[in-house]
């Protein structure tokens, strides 16, 4: 799977078969197959990016969705209510059970409705939402779709789109002067909206007066960093509301500036620092601030315990592109110029060395990326892609080191990056055996702009030893 903002194609099936009643009584059945109709096929995708859901980007064993099948405007005339439909993990979804089954009615058209995570017991359609257990986000990440319209039995393939209707939040959390470790790390966000309702009509948020401080989901990560984060009801207005990193030797508090506020789909992240700043005070420095796999908004610089922002980003951030290079299997190893996987055809992808290709790996079968061979020249130089309009482009990219033995090392920056012939700093993140095959993430700010890019990832002899895979390449630009 790829693990991006980003996304693969998904196949959400729901068998739908022809009903045997009349005009006069237009209702859904839920079992039997009288009428023998075909199969209608549904996909499934978030915000247009495909095979994605929720907290990690994939569809888990068991995952159910619940469906309506309607006429007419809202939910005023539902032919199948509240129906669910769960996956095995594969992105295929079919009826929890017969009674579950959804069939098209003789005549007319229909629209559907669906949400995630599934619930039994709704009150007058209404969705109750609770974030204030963050250990499950998978069960709290509310997803919404209501585009698939017009639809009837000779339909062949329907596409349900889904729309996060919460906020994401992310802490990243490093060690700095004075701190030994991030042992016992806690992070609470002050203040919050806890409770909503959501009108499975419209998608709409009701009732988000209960407030409480919700605790993050805190988990160790490699290299003595720590992940914070919460998923949240959206608010309009997060000022002054107070964000605390505890740890055993003290608190770090930050005071969210004027205008800070959370809206739907969008996922702040931020890069935090603890440390002990002068006379040993305690302070929290983000050395970065980005976003993932939703819908990208740029957080700001904060140092906490002033109430400040510095250098707050402007604009619009939008993910231009993304290319995984593609689904499926490389077993044949392909070199670059022969492939024609590639997630966007219309781009140019060349080697000036010939010697980097496309493999998939038992690790990742499902997952083509580029291999750039050790000890080696290689390259891949990607051309014709359209930034007009953009600004402030960053570059982020997959790599995973192939290390030979325990005492292998490599670093991200042996893979040298040029954009429109112009040499980018890749800053230095050490890879040791530990991270054999596993896949990093590189983000490169300050990208020059053109009419058209270039970019061109390039491995040499003397510094690539241990050979690089390279996978999702994307683009970020500010409008």
């Amino acid at each position: 799977m790829k693990k991006q903002n980003i996304l693969l194609a998904t196949a959400l099936s729901l068998i739908v078969l022809g009903s045997s009643c009349k005009k006069d009584n237009n209702h859904n059945h839920d079992s039997g197959n009288p009428g023998g109709s075909k199969a209608v096929q549904f996909t499934a995708a978030i915000n247009g990016q495909i095979k994605t859901k929720a907290s990690n980007d994939q569809w888990d064993a068991g995952d159910t969705i619940g469906v309506f099948m309607k006429t007419g405007t809202g939910l005023s005339n539902v032919l199948a209510a509240n129906k669910s439909y769960l996956t095995t993990g594969d992105g295929a979804f079919t009826a929890s059970a017969t009674d579950q089954t959804i069939f098209y009615p003789d005549n007319g058209t229909v629209d559907f409705i669906a949400y995630y995570p599934f619930k039994k017991a709704l009150t007058n359609n209404t969705y109750a939402v609770d974030v204030t257990q963050q250990a499950n986000q998978s069960a709290i990440d509310l997803l919404y779709s209501n585009n698939a319209t017009g639809l009837s039995k000779t339909s062949s393939i329907a596409n349900l789109v889904f729309v996060h209707q919460l906020s994401k939040i992310e802490f990243t959390v490093t060690k700095g002067a004075g701190v030994t470790d991030l042992n016992g790390l806690a992070v609470s966000l002050g203040g919050q909206t806890a409770k909503a309702n959501v009108d499975l009509a419209s998608g709409t948020l009701t009732n988000t007066t209960s407030t409480a401080d919700i605790n993050a989901k805190t988990t160790a990560q490699a290299g003595g960093t720590a992940l914070a984060e919460a998923i949240l009801i959206p608010t309009a207005d997060a000022s002054g509301k107070v964000v605390t990193f505890s740890l055993p030797a003290g608190k770090f508090n930050l005071t969210l500036p004027s205008g800070t506020k959370y809206e739907q789909g969008k996922k702040y992240t931020y890069s935090i620092e603890l440390k002990n700043g002068t006379a040993g005070t305690p302070v929290a420095v983000a050395i970065s601030a980005t976003i993932t796999n939703w819908t990208d908004v740029p957080s700001g610089s904060y140092t906490v315990g002033q109430d400040s922002l510095s250098n707050p980003p402007t604009g619009t951030e939008d993910v231009l592109y993304t290319e995984t290079f593609g689904t499926g299997s490389a077993s044949t190893k392909p070199k670059v110029a022969a492939y024609t996987g590639w997630a966007n055809p219309s781009w140019t992808f060349s080697d000036s060395f010939g010697t980097a290709d496309l493999r998939t790996i038992s690790a990742y079968p499902d997952n083509v990326h580029l291999w750039l061979p050790a000890t080696k020249d290689a390259s891949l130089k990607i051309e014709g892609i359209q930034v007009t309009g953009y600004t402030s482009l960053k570059l982020k990219y997959d790599l995973a080191p192939n290390a030979a033995s325990a005492s292998s090392t490599s670093d991200v920056n042996v893979i040298s990056v040029k954009v429109n012939g112009t040499s980018i700093t890749v800053p230095s993140r050490p890879l040791s055996n530990a991270d054999n095959n596993k896949f990093v993430t590189v983000e490169l700010s300050n990208i020059p702009v053109s009419a058209t890019n270039t970019i061109e990832f390039m491995g040499s002899t003397a510094t690539n030893t241990l050979g690089m895979r390279l996978d999702n390449v994307v683009i970020i630009g500010v409008k």
